[in-house]
């Protein structure tokens, strides 16, 4: 909130850590509630609204948290537009006010229009009158983000407004059922080879023969690691999207550490060859237990 030298350097901070938080996989709440602490600890006196939402595209679900931001639109396949109704919480530097996420279904096709009031805000008019005019069936689905962006500041924005503005939307478009593939271990050393049997015929149906070595190799290290500090289950999952993305989670909470290679003995080098051999790779605590990913690139046949 505010104009001028020291407000920009008061958001590029609050920009900066919201960047640092969101690679940790925060749920949405939590991570309001992390910045506003830190925010305190800064000692900055500034304030700044924030909307944070998260998007799970093989489940489709969005989670959304505010701190006192103007709500987001969310447009459905058909065109008509809802102003979703989520605990406005407080400005980040406030302090004390709980910051509640909700959660809410999402179809294929729909977008997600969040905005700062400076676009719907009007000296002189009810903000809600510029809500509502988002609401209205600006936007067609079947137009691209850019283009929604175009139609919306063509019709909302005037160059008498004072404030700045800042636009984004964003299409959902889930995850294919038929790209996904998801196997429940038990906790038993021996779901290590059944893990890689999976992988290897999963791939194979996938056309993807050619990262069979690579992922039955990373998969079955952290399947192992995961079996050694798990109580009740482990998952496995694959994705096949841009990318291959493997996943194997477990209900021990603790993150796993890269050691130091002369620290290592025979065992414990999992990690090391997930970090040479993947193209991107790491770790997050969920709900329950945590999840440890890493990506690799589909081969240049199948991306062409």
């Amino acid at each position: 909130m505010g104009h001028g030298l020291h407000s920009a350097a008061a958001m590029g901070r609050f920009r900066t850590a919201m960047q640092t938080l969101a690679a940790l996989d925060l749920p949405p709440g939590q991570l309001l509630r992390h910045l506003d602490n830190l925010a305190h600890k800064l000692g900055d006196d500034h304030l700044a609204t924030c909307l944070y939402a998260v998007y799970d595209p093989i489940n489709r679900t969005c989670e959304l948290a505010s701190a006192g931001h103007v709500p987001p639109v969310l447009v459905h396949p058909d065109g008509t537009g809802e102003l979703l109704e989520i605990p406005a919480g407080a400005p980040i530097g406030v302090g004390g006010v709980p910051f509640v996420a909700k959660k809410i279904d999402v179809q294929d096709g729909s977008m997600l229009v969040l905005c700062t009031d400076g676009l719907v805000e009007v000296r002189g008019s009810d903000i809600g009158a510029g809500l509502a005019a988002l609401c209205g069936n600006l936007i067609d689905p079947k137009q691209t983000p850019e283009q929604a962006c175009d139609v919306v500041l063509e019709r909302l924005h005037s160059d008498d407004r004072k404030d700045d503005v800042a636009l984004l939307v964003a299409r959902f478009d889930g995850v294919a059922p038929t790209e996904v593939a998801t196997w429940d271990l038990t906790v038993d050393t021996a779901e290590v080879r059944r893990a890689r049997t999976l992988v290897r015929e999963q791939l194979a149906a996938w056309h993807l023969e050619a990262l069979t070595d690579t992922t039955e190799l990373l998969v079955s290290e952290l399947v192992t690691n995961a079996v050694r500090v798990a109580r009740d289950r482990v998952r496995l999952q694959l994705i096949r999207v841009d990318k291959l993305l493997v996943e194997v989670s477990d209900d021990n909470h603790n993150l796993p550490s890269l050691e130091p290679a002369e620290a290592l003995g025979e065992t414990g080098r999992g990690l090391h060859l997930v970090t040479k051999l993947a193209e991107r790779w790491g770790s997050a605590r969920k709900a329950v237990g945590k999840v440890v990913w890493f990506e690799l690139p589909l081969p240049r046949s199948v991306r062409d």
